[in-house]
């Protein structure tokens, strides 16, 4: 009987519990409950009476009756967006004294206004009613809300605010482009001179009206009405510029906080009238220049000119602190960016991304100087100039002044080249200047950048790597404040020493040419993302894949290394496993290119899912390998064991000989060719006019090994180098910067290297021709050849007729001809 009990105390519980999560809320200083995208068709009535606050939107409510909300007195919260809401009866807010924020968005309410439907809501401040289908306003509604700062209306073709919008007495925000949390698009068509005229005695601040792709006609007298305006948003409509510009009329001799007009182009039938629209003169902005605004945006118009003396006038030239021309396509010589110093109280400029449209001839193009000064206003803050100029624009130093207050400064992908110094950038955080050619730079440059946290110099064919070794020089330490640091796309073939390695978070070194990954286990400890992706990384050592763990442990760091191909051979098996399953990787998806021993590609995945068969199969070989070895020496041990028992004295012979006693040097004739010619095809015509004329072509003529010449058509052209080698007396090394470059140069340094002996003395005699120094000869041939064989070319490059002070002479007493 006791359990029968407890089961039905158990489902009378769980019948009554609530289907919202309810809990205290400091934002609106009560209960909150969150019934958001619960799939409800009904109101949820079973809540606590106590709530302040109530968010129901996202579900499937379809109506509301009158005393919805008896229950909950305390609401001053009420979100409904996002229902299927198409009827709410009269009373159905009664009692909701205290309500603050009503959002109805997003649901069918183009019919569900009756009167009084507001008569409680007297202290309503927010009320959200876009996307509801409406064909018009209903004003009858809301005489009721004078307490009402900030609408959100639906838009409609041709909106008219009735009278009964003359009641909203603090009303102060009207938002119409249904871009409030959802989204949306906006239908109005046009507005017309009494579209505002019942708000003329109401003080609103600020019109929002962006988005409507479909606004094409706006009647200059709109605006009249709205005598209390300070913030005016109309962007992304077909107006036009020069037509939104004539809308501020009535706005002369105001102060103002905003004024957008972006991507407000109108579709012109005729070119002339397409041509002017994109034009600013001091006739299409004699309105403009009369109202003190602080923020002008004007971003997106296909403005092609801004002529002198349209936008340099007071007030408008003293009250501006934001200016955006950005995305335009302005074109000429730009100096009417260089007047913005005049605007002694502008902070942020953005005139970024002038693409142009059309071929100017040269003249036209922006100028060279040697050097250039730009003066900043004394407040400026932000500068852009990202993509705006269409030559190539040379200058070593570019100064700046007036640039205490300045925290970004952009003007990547313009063509600079030849910079070396910035100066006044010493105190700016932010830096881009992407897209550069600057080429070799020096670490004065990067002092430009001193306190720098972010910088980005990504695509400017930066030169400052050590070619010879693995490591990079430390150009870099005069960035000692970076945080991130873009090197991306700069063809560095080693990973560079990054500089303030306690601090920096991010670094980004993608699309270059690096092929492992340098970081000690405690020497970056803020670095929170490497971006490697898109380079030449096969596989990372032990000691490196471990140091990456203790840094993902220690500071969460995460390798970015898709776009490489990595191997996925026998060896690295361990180091995919290890790509599986570490957490210092970025990517998700785990399944990156490789290549197997075969040269077949396949994925990472693939090689993890089959791991235990490629582990049989290169433990197998393995095996098979030692064992056939073993087997090779047992035999070769036995038959080498027979042979000296049959001949012991000869191989007696043959170990004196080893250790030096009895040894006979040999000669050049017993060898078929004198001298084999090691040398690249960039270096035919010094071999050919030079080399064989002195040593073949005179009257003591040996003969010289040219694979060229003695390689026939058809054979394999490492089998002819050692061929080559092995059958000349000497070696002769042409070594220029291009045989440094040559694919098949270490394999002749290596043949020309294997065949030395003592029974030859200075096998080996290197030429150096052009800028080769000897610091820049492989290791192994440096400690093989003898200092007094290896020549430069160019001293010995005397008279012809003197044969024992030219090349070839020396040729033949160093070789001891």
């Amino acid at each position: 009987m006791k359990i029968i009990v407890i089961l039905v105390v158990a489902s009378f519980c769980r019948g009554k519990q609530h289907v919202c999560n309810v809990y205290f809320d400091k934002q609106h200083d009560g209960m909150f409950a969150d019934c958001k995208g619960r799939q409800l068709r009904h109101f949820a009535n079973d809540l606590p009476y106590n709530i302040t606050a109530l968010d129901i939107s996202e579900n499937k409510l379809e109506s509301l009756i009158n005393g919805t909300f008896n229950n909950f007195p305390n609401l001053t919260y009420v979100n409904l967006n996002a229902n299927l809401l198409t009827n709410l009866e009269s009373g159905v807010f009664k009692g909701l004294y205290n309500l603050t924020t009503l959002l109805l968005a997003k649901n069918k309410l183009k019919h569900a206004f009756p009167k009084g439907i507001f008569s409680d809501l007297g202290n309503l401040q927010t009320l959200n009613l876009e996307q509801n289908e409406m064909r018009s306003y209903p004003d009858w509604a809301f005489p009721p809300l004078t307490k009402l700062h900030s609408l959100y209306m639906d838009s409609v073709p041709v909106p008219v605010f009735g009278p009964g919008f003359s009641s909203l007495a603090n009303l102060r925000v009207l938002q119409m482009d249904s871009t409030f949390l959802y989204g949306g698009d906006c239908s109005i068509n046009k507005l017309t001179n009494q579209t505002f005229q019942s708000l003329k005695g109401i003080e609103l601040e600020v019109l929002i009206l962006n988005y409507c792709y479909g606004l094409n006609d706006c009647e200059k007298g709109v605006l009249e009405p709205l005598m209390f305006l300070k913030h005016l948003e109309m962007s992304s409509n077909r107006i036009g510029l020069q037509n939104s510009l004539q809308l501020l009329h009535p706005l002369v001799g105001r102060n103002m906080s905003r004024i957008w007009f972006n991507r407000t182009v109108s579709p012109h039938s005729h070119y002339k009238q397409d041509i002017d629209d994109r034009i600013l003169t001091a006739k299409s902005t004699e309105y403009l220049t009369k109202i003190c605004v602080e923020e002008l945006s004007l971003r997106h118009n296909q403005i092609i000119l801004v002529e002198s003396g349209s936008i340099n006038k007071q007030p408008l030239r003293d009250c501006i602190e934001v200016l955006d021309m950005s995305k335009n396509n302005i074109v000429g010589d730009g100096s009417i960016f260089l007047m913005f110093p005049i605007f002694q109280r502008l902070r942020y400029l953005d005139i970024s991304y002038q693409r142009q449209e059309y071929a100017l001839p040269e003249s036209q193009l922006l100028s060279r100087p040697n050097n250039v000064t730009i003066n900043f206003p004394h407040n400026f803050t932000y500068f852009d100039a990202t993509l705006i100029a269409y030559a190539h624009f040379s200058s070593p130093v570019i100064t700046l002044l007036n640039t205490n207050n300045l925290e970004t400064f952009r003007i990547g992908y313009n063509n600079l080249n030849g910079l070396n110094h910035i100066r006044g950038l010493e105190n700016v955080k932010n830096v881009y200047l992407s897209g550069s050619e600057f080429g070799t730079v020096t670490d004065s440059f990067f002092y430009s950048f001193l306190n720098a946290r972010k910088l980005s110099l990504g695509n400017c064919n930066l030169q400052f790597v050590k070619r010879s070794g693995n490591s990079s020089s430390n150009i870099l330490n005069g960035l000692r404040a970076v945080e991130y640091l873009d090197l991306s796309s700069n063809n560095l073939r080693y990973f560079p020493v990054l500089p303030n390695a306690g601090k920096i978070v991010h670094v980004n070194l993608s699309h270059n040419s690096i092929d492992t990954v340098s970081i000690g286990e405690n020497t970056y400890k803020s670095l929170a993302l490497l971006d490697m992706s898109f380079n030449l990384i096969g596989q990372l050592s032990k000691e490196t894949r471990s140091q990456l763990d203790i840094a993902s442990i220690r500071t969460s760091l995460k390798l970015k290394v898709e776009g490489n191909i990595f191997s996925c051979g026998c060896e690295n098996l361990d180091f995919i496993l290890w790509l599986m399953d570490t957490s210092a990787i970025y990517e998700s998806d785990r399944d990156f290119p490789c290549i197997q021993d075969n040269g077949t590609m396949t994925g990472t995945i693939e090689v993890a899912k089959n791991q235990l068969n490629i582990h049989r199969h290169c433990t197998g070989k393995l095996l098979l390998s030692l064992t056939v070895t073993c087997m090779i020496v047992v035999l070769t041990s036995i038959f080498i064991a027979y042979v000296i028992s049959k001949n012991p004295t000869r191989y007696r012979n043959i170990v004196i000989r080893m250790f030096g006693f009895g040894v006979e040097y040999v000669t050049p004739k017993q060898f078929e060719f004198t001298f084999y010619v090691g040398y690249c095809g960039n270096d035919v015509p010094f071999v050919y006019r030079i080399l064989r004329p002195g040593l073949e072509l005179c009257f003591r003529p040996v003969r010289l090994f040219l694979k060229d010449r003695e390689v026939l058509p058809g054979k394999d052209i490492a089998e002819g180098i050692i061929e080559g080698v092995n059958g000349s007396w000497k070696t002769i090394l042409v070594i220029s910067p291009d045989f440094l470059k040559d694919s098949w140069t270490h394999f002749t340094i290596t043949s020309a290297v294997y065949a030395m002996s003592d029974v030859i003395p200075k096998r080996i005699i290197v030429l150096l021709v052009g800028d080769v120094l000897v610091k820049d000869l492989p290791d192994c041939l440096l400690n093989m050849v003898e200092e007094d064989c290896i020549l430069r070319v160019k001293d010995y490059m005397e008279e012809e007729g003197e044969e024992e002070g030219t090349l070839c002479g020396l040729l033949r007493n160093v070789a001891g001809l």
